[in-house]
């Protein structure tokens, strides 16, 4: 009953103009570089399991609760720490002393905790 209207008019249609926002943009002609995005997919077709995992890795929660980790790497290197930031071809990883370290994604062959690999998040 509170919707109802209480007085009914006998009248001519009234029309109200609204203009329309515009979601266009106008295109420029300056040259962009290529967005990090398709970089970042490049990336992911490479290897996209690698890829997602160190992503969760290293959000905070991760990063507390997964540690220290062990990156074994291609060459037989064993190296242990967190991952501080990712980029589309590396991962920059803190190791127990505090030194941060540069690795390509490729060279990191399986990431071990609790001395088992570390499960697939998907």
């Amino acid at each position: 009953m509170e919707n109802d209207p209480l007085l009914f008019v006998q009248g001519p249609p009234v029309y109200r103009h609204i203009p329309k926002v515009s979601y266009w943009q106008e295109e420029s002609t300056s040259i962009f570089p290529e967005p990090v995005q398709k970089a970042v997919e490049k990336t992911v077709e490479k290897d996209p399991i690698m890829w997602n995992r160190l992503r969760f890795l290293k959000t905070d929660f991760a990063k507390h609760v997964y540690k220290p980790l062990c990156f074994h790497l291609q060459d037989g290197e064993k190296v242990y720490g967190v991952v501080e930031d990712l980029h589309p071809d590396s991962v920059h990883i803190k190791q127990t002393d505090g030194e941060i370290t540069a690795f390509e994604i490729q060279d990191i062959q399986e990431i071990w905790w609790r001395g088992k690999i570390l499960p697939t998040r998907l």
